[in-house]
């Protein structure tokens, strides 16, 4: 199977459609190139407005629509599925919330050419689809990072919290901040929680040994340092919309 696999893509000049779920098994990107949009997942709430990207994946409950005063807004999106998708959130690459799109580039038009390029019959042709979208995804983080200003420090926490038995006091204390403020510069720098961005991270990596090999379930929550099969399970469901039995089927 291909490490990413395009579902649907859709271009709308005058969209005033309401999105309101829990995505299953997939991800898009949405990118508006002009109008006005409401965005929340769960309890995050935006109001953007001109170009912008955002993204919808399992786990949080995704809604948008046009706010009150805005008549439509022109919507593009990509949908995808597969095993990079995963390498991507754990790796950082995947954003979170909405962001602006990065000046210097003609974004609708590279868009456009990437769902032309993701719906050719063609492997090379999707590859390079891939391609396009990875090269989005590191500009969106390359951006993300740069408006942080804080570049060194994020790149070593993020090593850090690949590590078996995270401590995040230890963390912090070796970044030379208090607790509360890594927290809160983390939050800021990515979107995420350092909870919820280590939560994302095991999924991702359960996600990608389902797709990948036969393990049994107890094996899988065990090489994640999960102590119960049955809490890997709550937890799962939870962020991908499916317990892990049922997403190993949907193979």
């Amino acid at each position: 199977m291909d490490d990413l696999s395009f579902l649907v893509s859709s271009h709308t000049p005058r969209a005033t459609h309401r999105v309101a779920k829990h995505l299953i098994g997939y991800a898009t990107i949405q990118y508006m190139e002009r109008g006005r949009v409401y965005v929340a997942y769960d309890k995050r709430e935006y109001t953007i407005e001109g170009q912008w990207f955002w993204p919808a994946y399992p786990g949080p409950y995704t809604v948008f629509h046009r706010p009150p005063g805005c008549d439509s807004w022109s919507h593009r999106h990509l949908a995808f599925q597969g095993p990079l998708f995963s390498h991507w959130l754990a790796g950082g690459l995947w954003p979170t919330e909405p962001q602006s799109a990065p000046p210097g580039r003609d974004w609708a038009a590279y868009f456009d050419e990437m769902r032309a390029l993701a719906g050719t019959p063609t492997r090379w042709g999707r590859l390079r689809a891939v391609n396009m979208l990875e090269g989005l995804l590191l500009q969106l983080a390359e951006a993300r990072q740069a408006e942080s200003g804080q570049e060194p420090w994020l790149e070593r926490v993020l090593t850090h919290l690949d590590a078996e038995g995270v401590d995040y006091a230890e963390i912090a204390e070796k970044e030379d901040m208090a607790l509360s403020t890594l927290r809160r510069r983390f939050q800021a720098a990515t979107g995420t929680s350092i909870h919820e961005h280590r939560l994302l991270s095991r999924i991702a990596k359960a996600r990608t040994m389902l797709h990948e090999t036969d393990l049994p379930i107890k094996a899988v929550s065990d090489s994640l340092g999960y102590q119960n099969v049955h809490y890997f399970n709550r937890q799962f469901k939870r962020f991908v919309g499916l317990p892990p039995a049922r997403y190993r089927q949907s193979r």
